[in-house]
């Protein structure tokens, strides 16, 4: 029964898993907007036309990507395995899709978000659902654009550089859940409100970045750029996690709002960033002075070596 399972999923070469991208990007943007269209007016129908195009952008993503790995997945056991390319259109997907998203987010929140109804089905945890959502798609936008095995190497890099994706997405789903509460964001600064929606909004599109590493390593086919790493550990602590704990600070101490446990995770990050980018650092510095003292050796022995030779 388990092998009849397997070979099942083999046939399907991944295609649920695209199916299930698909249906929960055009799901999560019909809900967002219906809540623009039933909250403004009929103009907000537009979106729906913004919502074919991201789709038909995913669909050439699936498309060739699922070309691309199947014809790896076929060679596989052949005399001449072939290995990965890159597949740019994952990380233009994402673009798309976290500019679509972070735009109604952005207008949502800032003008409907404090007049909905609990008692609704379109209400606020209906929103903070299908705004999370977002994880899971990247998640399965991921997973549609490797096979790597489970705990091989390749499976490794492509979790180091895609883990905190989750937590960071969420991470901004809450910062956002003062919105709900109108008569505390009245009495917010306005620079302070915009600050938290921008900071939010961007949060969406960070992702874009390890995407385009794992696109430039052929998704753990080959070595990563150490510059592009470090951008990416560098975006994780200047673009969402030192934001959002300023701001959590802000409405903590200065305006006396409620704050989640997040300002924790936030600091966790920063500092995990910080302390790997100074291991690497300190492993660079000792392996280039192992290879000026192998230099140094080999010149000495040169110089032993001729000075043997002239007295003979």
């Amino acid at each position: 029964m388990g092998s009849s399972c397997l070979s099942c999923c083999d046939a399907m070469y991944q295609i649920p898993t695209r199916v299930l991208c698909f249906v929960l990007v055009m799901v999560q943007g019909g809900i967002l907007d219906y809540y623009l269209i039933s909250n403004k007016n009929i103009y907000w129908y537009g979106w729906v036309a913004a919502d074919v195009a991201l789709g038909l952008v995913f669909i050439m993503t699936f498309l060739i990507s699922y070309r691309h790995l199947s014809i790896i997945h076929r060679s596989r056991g052949s005399a001449s395995t072939v290995q990965a390319g890159s597949l740019p259109l994952c990380y233009f997907a994402w673009f798309v899709y976290s500019v679509f998203l972070g735009a109604r987010v952005f207008i949502i929140y800032r003008d409907i978000a404090g007049t909905l109804n609990h008692s609704n089905v379109f209400g606020p945890n209906t929103l903070k659902i299908t705004v999370s959502g977002t994880c899971f798609v990247f998640l399965l936008l991921l997973l549609t654009h490797h096979d790597a095995i489970p705990s091989s190497k390749r499976k490794h890099k492509i979790e180091e550089l895609s883990g905190t994706v989750v937590f960071d997405v969420l991470d901004a789903v809450d910062v956002l859940n003062i919105f709900f509460h109108k008569s505390q964001i009245d009495d917010l600064p306005n620079e302070l409100v915009l600050a938290i929606l921008i900071v939010a909004s961007v949060n969406f599109l960070v992702p874009i970045i390890p995407l385009m590493v794992l696109n430039r390593m052929h998704f753990g086919h080959k070595d990563h750029s150490d510059g592009l790493v470090v951008m990416h550990r560098l975006s994780l602590v200047f673009l969402i996690n030192l934001p959002l704990f300023v701001i959590r600070m802000l409405l903590w101490h200065v305006h006396s709002r409620d704050i989640s446990i997040f300002p924790m995770k936030n600091l966790i990050m920063i500092f995990l960033v910080f302390h790997d980018l100074y291991d690497k650092r300190r492993a660079d510095v000792k392996d280039a002075e192992k290879k000026d003292i192998s230099c140094i050796e080999e010149r000495e022995e040169s110089k032993a070596m001729f000075t043997v030779e002239s007295i003979k």
